[in-house]
């Protein structure tokens, strides 16, 4: 059988006390590093810190294996004075770079929709909104897919899209962008995708009362080919998949108007 290793001890220290060794850590200074430093400051909540991680260096300050961006919101919250550290003895530069590898590797990280999932039990507004929305308008949100062969027609797995559309045009319009896809899509699987999604959805907030319009002509051919096309467009006019697909579907509701 293999050692355990060096038994912890847990101890809580000040923020100050708590410092990194760049030679193996990752930087914190990205735009997103700063943001989720930002977001954890303004939102600290004791129950969803958790315990860091570090190793004692025997000077009064502990060398963090797991957890700078938490170590850092806390170190700026003005009534954050101890944080909860597993402090683990003995470690010389290669274990601590080793232990920062192997907690980072077994992490098993959420998906959209898992987060969405917890999110709906948790009571988060957006979330609710969200799942209620999709529930009305009968497409579903699954717990979790493994592949595209557990999909069943009326189930998107594109739930940040609907997060984004839910935040850019508005419930109404998420609305009515999801009854306009069921309509064109009600039998079929796997079209219910993010960018037909997004086009849809910006399409719709341009001609509100021609969703039905919008509905049609999407049924005429598959989200997947959809896609294909405005991605070959949106090179043509120098734009973005999304945004070329919603011109598209105004063009051709234009040109049907006309007719």
């Amino acid at each position: 059988m293999s050692s355990l290793g060096p038994k912890p001890r847990i101890e809580f220290h000040s923020p100050d006390s708590l410092i990194t060794d760049n030679r193996y850590q990752r930087s914190i200074s990205s735009k997103k590093g700063k943001h989720l430093i930002a977001k954890i400051a303004s939102e600290f909540y004791w129950p969803f810190f958790g315990i860091l991680i570090a190793t004692d260096n025997g000077d009064g300050t502990y060398c963090l294996i797991d957890g700078q961006h938490r170590a850092e919101a806390a170190r700026r919250h003005p009534d954050v004075h101890a944080v909860p550290v597993m402090v683990i003895d003995e470690m010389t530069l290669a274990e601590q770079a080793r232990a920062f590898v192997t907690i980072n590797q077994q992490r098993v990280r959420l998906n959209a929709l898992q987060i969405h999932r917890a999110s709906v039990r948790a009571g988060d507004p957006d979330a609710v909104a969200v799942d209620r929305i999709a529930t009305e308008n009968n497409v579903k949100i699954p717990n979790n897919i493994r592949s595209g062969r557990n999909l069943r027609p009326g189930h998107t797995v594109a739930v940040q899209s609907l997060y984004k559309i839910y935040k850019n045009h508005g419930p109404d319009i998420l609305a009515v962008t999801l009854k306009t896809m069921m309509v064109a899509y009600s039998d079929t699987t796997g079209d219910l995708r993010s960018q037909v999604l997004q086009a849809t959805a910006l399409a719709i907030s341009k001609r509100p009362d021609q969703a039905d319009e919008i509905g049609l002509i999407l049924s005429s051919t598959d989200a997947v080919s959809w896609q294909e096309h405005a991605r070959t467009q949106a090179k043509l006019r120098g734009t973005d998949t999304i945004l070329a697909l919603s011109i598209i579907l105004i063009e051709k509701l234009n040109t049907k108007t006309a007719a």
